[in-house]
């Protein structure tokens, strides 16, 4: 596997709260393992939840005795929700939690977990949303009440309904995909597809371009739109 990862503070925000770690390389049982998070919180609450919540799901991650990439994952996320949580009861850092979508790939199968908002697409002929964002105008996507494009725009769309940390539980969704040759998964931060259409992402994506110069492009996309967010990219391809 091959990947980059990028994020950028973008135009309007004092902090970076957007984190990933990227491997293509075996971490414990996987064969490679990649991870994005977009925190939440006040000051740099938001900060230490996505850096940390990335930072020790590799490391449980890399000590599980398991071998299935998604009991792995599961086990991972169950743990890092913990610690995250209870941190977050204290003074410094009270209400942060943050989003986390994580994916690894093994003989062209790509698994897929997901809490919040961040976004995990495959990207080739066409362009596909894997995850479901767990937030307020994914409901209303998911009810047909409005659009893909229109949720773009829409005054509630950083209003999320699941994060790491913002309960004593959490309840991620799964995914297992095929990855076709020439084909690209994308992890990103909302920061990314509020400001950029799926079909311009898509563009970049399919370009010649190396990926590190397709993530540059991507976030100098969500600037030039207005830098609303923090932005988080990371690009995923076989070799």
């Amino acid at each position: 596997m091959r990947s980059f990862g990028l994020t950028d503070i973008g135009l309007s925000r004092k902090f970076n709260q957007d984190y990933s770690l990227e491997c293509d390389e075996p971490i414990g049982n996987l064969d490679n393992l990649y991870v994005l998070c977009d925190g939440l919180g006040g000051h740099n609450a938001g900060e230490f939840a996505s850096e940390n919540a990335a930072e020790i799901f590799f490391d449980i991650c890399e000590s599980s005795d398991s071998r299935m990439p998604l009991s792995i994952f599961r086990e991972s996320v169950n743990k890092v929700n913990e610690l995250i949580y209870y941190k977050g009861r204290e003074p410094e850092y009270q209400g942060m939690a943050t989003t986390l979508v994580a994916v690894t790939v093994r003989d062209s199968t790509a698994y897929i977990i997901n809490v919040g908002d961040s976004r995990a697409y495959i990207i080739g002929d066409e362009i596909t949303q894997i995850t479901w964002d767990h937030s307020y105008v994914g409901e209303l996507i998911r009810e047909g009440k409005i659009s893909r494009d229109e949720a773009r725009f829409h005054s509630k769309n950083n209003v999320i309904t699941r994060a790491i940390g913002a309960e004593r539980t959490v309840e991620p969704d799964y995914f297992q995909v095929t990855m076709d040759y020439g084909e690209t998964l994308l992890l990103c931060s909302d920061g990314l597809y509020n400001m950029v259409s799926e079909m311009a992402i898509k563009k970049v994506v399919n370009s010649d371009l190396s990926l590190r110069a397709k993530a540059e492009k991507l976030i100098r996309m969500a600037n030039a739109a207005g830098g609303k967010d923090n932005i988080a990219v990371v690009l995923i391809t076989e070799d």
